[in-house]
């Protein structure tokens, strides 16, 4: 409905006229919008296609807008349909069609405005990815959160999505390497053996508690183990940590896949030869390279090194391979903001595989800087002062964590303001916009009718600003979510729901919603307020936050 509903109208509107005036020509359709107008006297929605068509059409955009409403006022979706300025075409929607919108809305329930697809892809999401070496970070909590979201905003816009975190697991990395000699280390002082803690090694309580839990549950085995068994067993705590710092997120993944398994079952190798046979991948300096600049990459990419160690690009590789193998239609890789040199390899890496750029995305998100009492917070791995994402949403709460996360465009840098997070006031946008879904939740509890959404609903008695306002804010979220699942800026939802936070206040304000002697007007209201509660639903869904039915209030007004 609503905007999506109406270009598609004033799209047929343009073929009719084409056919009518027997006229081929090529028009510019991508560039026609439909947007909500700002001023009601306006009507509800405007269009811009006449002026972008009158080139194309070579007339007056005005003498165009004529045409094209002739067409567009047979639609009984219009209460009206009128020209304004130099030709832009304002629609009025006729109240039939928003009532029956609200009830559509008061039947779907939190999943109104899902968008059913026929033909789905397989989409699939991998993010976080942090190596089995320490806990998630507060910086990796924004990927954690955007990852997320982008996978709950393709759901809803009716595709499939798989979610995977990608374990970095191999027995090749120095990274775990290192990580597990300093865990050795840990786990024989705990056992009373003097050992020298490797130079650069991982510090921070975790480090400790990890090797001491080793130590506990394998006393005599420690004593002889390989460093390689000592890995394994490290990493085993390490992700069972980062699954439940994850998981009190409110993010869970479909798979976590390891690494070393692509090692395990051959599939490294087996793509190698593939690489090999296709003639995409040769020998020099006793090392064998992938022929990365063939497909636009700076450089050539080493697979195997020359001592017979297989490189990153060589299990990347592989790993997308596998997922390509699982039947996905696109795999999307989520970033941090120190991989941009990933992309150039990685887009050659899938050509390579004989896959097109359309199957592969790959998204950067940009670093965070948290600030608290006006300092900067630091958080770093291998000296010990790491701020954990797990301690970090005990501090503040997820939902504060999350929507902070997520205000910005994940392509642009974001200023954490810790304190203003934790803020029990309209100043604190989470506390705004969760304040204003409690609120609706009182009213209803008032009104008693929270559980029955039979009742017809009289939009025509819904006539002031502040309440036409609310509507067509309502009936925008189906268009947010088709925007973000193509352009992946999920920050949309943060801003949408603050928005319409700001347009419900502005009608709790104006318009009492309980009225004993204008019972018609109530329900109508009721069933607006229900509107908005289940479209707040939705959206916090969305963005992974709670929607609480009951918050602290300091004014009372039903």
């Amino acid at each position: 409905m609503t905007q999506n509903y109406i270009l598609h109208q004033v799209k047929n509107a343009i073929s009719s006229y084409q056919q009518e005036e027997n006229m081929e020509v090529d028009i510019p359709i991508s560039n026609i919008e439909v947007n909500a107008t700002k001023q009601l006297a306006h009507g509800d929605y405007s269009t811009n296609a006449a002026m972008v068509l009158s080139k194309s059409f070579k007339t007056n955009p005005r003498v165009l807008a004529e045409k094209l409403v002739r067409y567009l006022k047979q639609d009984q979706t219009f209460a009206s349909v009128d020209i304004a300025g130099p030709g832009f075409i304002n629609f009025k929607l006729s109240s039939n069609v928003i009532s029956n919108a609200i009830q559509d809305i008061l039947c779907k329930k939190e999943k109104w405005a899902w968008i059913q697809k026929e033909n789905s892809r397989n989409i699939h999401v991998e993010f976080v990815s942090v190596n089995p070496n320490g806990p998630v970070t507060i910086g990796s909590g924004r990927g954690a959160a955007y990852g997320d979201t982008l996978c709950r905003t393709l759901t809803a816009s009716g595709e499939k999505v798989h979610r995977e975190f990608y374990i970095n697991d191999s027995t090749n990395s120095e990274q775990m390497r290192l990580f597990a000699e300093s865990v050795k280390h840990h786990a024989l002082k705990h056992l009373g053996i003097d050992t020298v803690f490797p130079e650069k090694g991982y510090k921070g309580d975790y480090v400790t508690f990890i090797g001491e839990t080793i130590a506990k549950a394998h006393p005599d085995t420690l004593k002889q183990a390989s460093i390689q068994w000592i890995q394994i067993e490290a990493q085993k705590l390490m992700i069972e940590w980062q699954k439940k710092d994850l998981s009190h997120f409110g993010v869970e993944f479909d798979t976590w896949f390891s690494e070393q398994s692509l090692h395990d079952t051959h599939q490294v190798q087996s793509c190698l030869d593939e690489l090999k046979a296709n003639g995409l991948a040769y020998e020099k300096d006793s090392a064998l390279w992938l022929e990365s600049t063939r497909f636009q990459d700076d450089k050539d990419r080493v697979l195997i090194r020359g001592d017979g160690r297989t490189t990153y690009v060589s299990s990347d590789a592989a790993y997308h391979k596998n997922k390509y193998q699982r039947g996905t239609d696109l795999v999307i890789d989520i970033l941090g903001p120190d991989h941009h040199g990933y992309i150039g390899r990685m887009n050659a890496v899938i050509q390579a595989l004989g896959k097109s750029l359309d199957q592969f995305k790959i998204i950067i998100y940009q670093v965070v800087r948290f600030v608290k009492n006006g300092n900067s917070v630091p958080m770093r791995k291998r000296d010990g002062t790491i701020y954990e994402l797990g301690n970090f949403t005990t501090d503040i709460g997820v939902d504060n964590a999350r929507f902070f996360f997520l205000m910005r465009s994940h392509d642009t840098h974001l200023d954490f303001d810790i304190d203003l997070a934790v803020k029990q006031s309209d100043e604190n946008p989470v506390y705004y916009v969760q304040y204003a879904h409690a609120r609706i939740c009182s009213i209803l509890e008032k009104a008693k009718i929270l559980e029955d959404p039979s009742n017809e609903v009289h939009a025509d008695l819904l006539t002031t600003d502040s309440e036409k306002n609310l509507i067509k804010a309502i009936l925008e979220l189906p268009v947010i979510i088709q925007q973000a699942s193509e352009d992946y800026g999920v920050h949309r939802f943060a801003h949408y729901s603050i928005e319409l936070a700001r347009l419900f206040h502005s009608f709790y304000d104006k318009c009492k919603v309980i009225q004993e002697d204008e019972k018609e007007l109530t329900i109508a209201r009721i069933h607006l307020c229900k509107a908005v509660m289940y479209t707040f639903r939705s959206v916090f869904w969305i963005l992974g936050i709670s929607s609480p039915k009951h918050m602290r209030s300091s004014d009372s007004k039903d």
